[in-house]
């Protein structure tokens, strides 16, 4: 990427660590411009001026689309000068006690990123049957390596059960059933295109019509009916190009790559002992 605003804007997770503390966007475009190796001394310095407001302008419009996409958040603005950009989780002081709790279980969603990357394509198929479990599935599956008809992971919720517990007999929310299907793809550095993509569209309308190849049915415990609200998932350690996720975002597919991955399972406590992501821990939550 060509020196500039935009190429800092990318740079800015390298030079900012998910807990720092709140650094001038001048100072930090200057460390920047130093370590990419683009000027030093007082050249540097007169760069970081003449690109300071529209790094600026920059960073506040990926944050909010960040927000917006619920996509990973490395860094934000600081709350009493917004000229200053700091860690996402760094707990300023006026933070109330449960936004300073959350915090830091988020700062593990890199620690807990990179555990699922060096783990086998076999193991994130794993965990994603474990991530349904976060989201109310009470018996999640997962397909055949081979043969598995475009889907890695299905299951449903009772829905109606989370929103209202069951004290006395079930009234119509017993009827409320939400279905999850999802592929999962272990990627180092390759991009999800906008074909595989389709592909998750397509394997769960033929498996909520049980049509597939050869005998025995991949997904045979997907019952779901022809109004059952289904969602679809693409979980995946490498990154979403910009079409793909321009088409999950207008199909209304739930991506989630690695960095967003590291982070719901740091939201849910998921490899954490106390505050701290623990090895063991992660692998208890994901064999055990």
């Amino acid at each position: 990427m060509v020196p500039g605003p935009a190429a800092a804007l990318d740079a800015i997770g390298r030079y900012l660590e998910i807990e720092a503390g709140p650094i001038a966007v001048r100072a930090l475009l200057v460390n920047i411009i130093v370590g990419e190796r683009w000027l030093v001394g007082d050249e540097a310095a007169e760069k970081a001026q003449k690109w300071e407001r529209s790094l600026l302008v920059r960073a506040r419009a990926h944050l909010n689309a960040c927000i917006n996409d619920g996509s990973f958040i490395a860094f934000t603005f600081n709350t009493l000068n917004p000229e200053y950009i700091q860690g996402a989780c760094y707990c300023e002081p006026s933070d109330p006690p449960d936004i300073v709790e959350a915090k830091r279980r988020r700062r593990n969603s890199i620690k807990l990123f990179d555990a699922i990357r060096v783990k086998t394509a076999n193991d994130l198929e794993i965990l994603c049957v474990r991530l349904l479990t976060l989201l109310g599935v009470k018996d999640p599956r997962h397909t055949p390596r081979s043969g598995d008809g475009g889907i890695d992971f299905y299951g449903f919720s009772d829905f109606g059960y989370i929103l209202k517990p069951e004290i006395l007999p079930a009234g119509a929310e017993k009827n409320m059933r939400v279905w999850f299907v999802g592929q999962a793809k272990h990627f180092d550095k390759t991009g999800v295109s906008t074909k595989d993509i389709r592909e998750i569209v397509g394997s769960a309308e033929l498996a909520r019509a049980k049509l597939f190849a050869g005998k025995n049915d991949p997904v045979r415990f997907f019952s779901a009916k022809l109004c059952d609200p289904v969602f679809s998932m693409f979980v995946t350690t490498g990154e979403f190009s910009r079409d793909s996720k321009d088409l999950m975002k207008k199909s209304g597919i739930i991506p989630m790559d690695g960095p967003q991955l590291g982070q719901f399972l740091a939201d849910n406590n998921v490899g954490l002992i106390g505050e701290e992501f623990d090895d063991s821990a992660f692998d208890t939550w994901l064999y055990g």
